[in-house]
């Protein structure tokens, strides 16, 4: 028997929108049929085989005729609509970060695992990278050896005209912090994907090049997980780097190091066999094809909708739900909360009552 064509809405029609909208077009099984952003001319121009364009969001999440909602909105308004989407029995995707405080990110989890019928997926593209499923996975059963030690090292370029393209970048209200929670958090996911569960988290952010943002361009920070494992991280905004980063993994048989583009760069291992396999998996995309992505955050986001609409149609979660994507969203407030107490340990996930490490101007 035939399945159903997944019915779709986005909502946000921005930067990251048509990489949505690229990806769904990829898989047969979706149809996008809702196309919603704050300007009219901006949902026709991003998504034009959209069936419907619109502006009130709230209309889109009560159509009986979606089953899917994607949301790339700016981050300030992730929580809201996709817990009216959940409420409203749609399954979500939802872009990264989930929300930006700690009590946020507990309420999506919680109602996303209240309602196990429906998928809940949050954005962390990497981890459907074949390179990085391999390493998890060899890294999961042993054949490394214990995991000792990951360092992250992060530099992007983020200029005055790019806070300046939206009035909630760059602001503790709308984007809930700055490189570390839009830029280097992809990093820190897949770090601590490598690494386990987290325990503590240590660092201060700074704001160091940037006079005209309310957040952070430059971080330090230690992350203890459970093992032992430390997660030491290294992050800042750089005029002469796009983009750059480094994560490498010491384990007690061999050690490897991935870049920003989920390729090897280094990789020792006593089976030469097994380093040719991963060499090879660097350069593996779809059937040999670059997928449609940012060429900064990879390339990935449509193995990863692809596998939501796999878990829709056969019943089960999706491979990164709310809960796989809190803990890196978790560890970056930790570190916001760890600066604003001068680099004291702070547990985690983070207390609800945190507070951020307001600067001044």
């Amino acid at each position: 028997m035939a399945q159903a064509i997944i019915r779709t809405a986005l909502i946000g029609c921005g930067v990251i929108g048509p990489t949505h909208v690229r990806a769904l077009a990829l898989d047969g099984r979706a149809q996008l049929v809702w196309a919603c952003a704050a300007e009219l001319d901006q949902a026709k121009a991003v998504a034009p085989a959209a069936a419907r364009q619109s502006l009130p969001w709230r209309a889109v999440i009560k159509d009986p005729a979606v089953d899917l909602v994607c949301i790339a909105t700016p981050h300030h308004l992730h929580v809201e609509m996709a817990l009216a989407a959940l409420a409203a029995g749609k399954h979500v995707i939802c872009e990264k970060p989930l929300a930006t405080t700690p009590g946020d990110v507990d309420r999506l989890v919680a109602a996303s695992a209240s309602r196990p019928q429906q998928v809940a997926s949050g954005i962390f593209q990497h981890r459907f990278s074949p390179l990085n499923r391999r390493l998890q996975a060899l890294v999961s059963a042993g054949d490394f050896g214990p995991v000792r030690s990951i360092d992250l090292d992060f530099a992007c370029t983020r200029e005055p005209s790019y806070y300046a393209s939206g009035p909630w970048r760059g602001r503790w209200g709308g984007e809930g912090g700055g490189l570390m929670i839009n830029q280097a958090i992809h990093g820190v996911d897949l770090a601590l994907w490598f690494a386990g569960q987290t325990r503590t988290v240590a660092g201060r952010v700074q704001r160091r090049r940037l006079t005209d943002i309310e957040v952070e361009d430059a971080a330090e920070a230690r992350i203890a997980c459970v093992g032992g494992v430390t997660v030491a991280l290294r992050a800042v905004n750089d005029p002469g780097d796009l983009w750059r980063q480094r994560i490498a993994v010491t384990c007690g048989h061999g050690s490897f190091t991935v870049d920003e583009g989920d390729r090897l760069l280094a990789c020792e291992h006593p089976s030469a066999a097994l380093a040719a396999e991963l060499q090879a998996l660097s350069q593996v995309g779809v059937d040999g094809v670059k997928l449609p992505g940012k060429d900064c955050y990879g390339d990935f986001h449509a193995l990863q909708i692809q596998d939501c609409l796999s878990a829709i149609q056969a019943g089960r979660p999706a491979l990164v739900g709310f809960g796989e994507a809190a803990p890196a969203i978790h560890a970056v407030l930790g570190l916001y909360h760890s600066s604003a107490l001068g680099g004291a340990t702070v547990d985690l996930p983070v207390a609800a009552a945190f507070q951020r490490p307001f600067f001044t101007l």
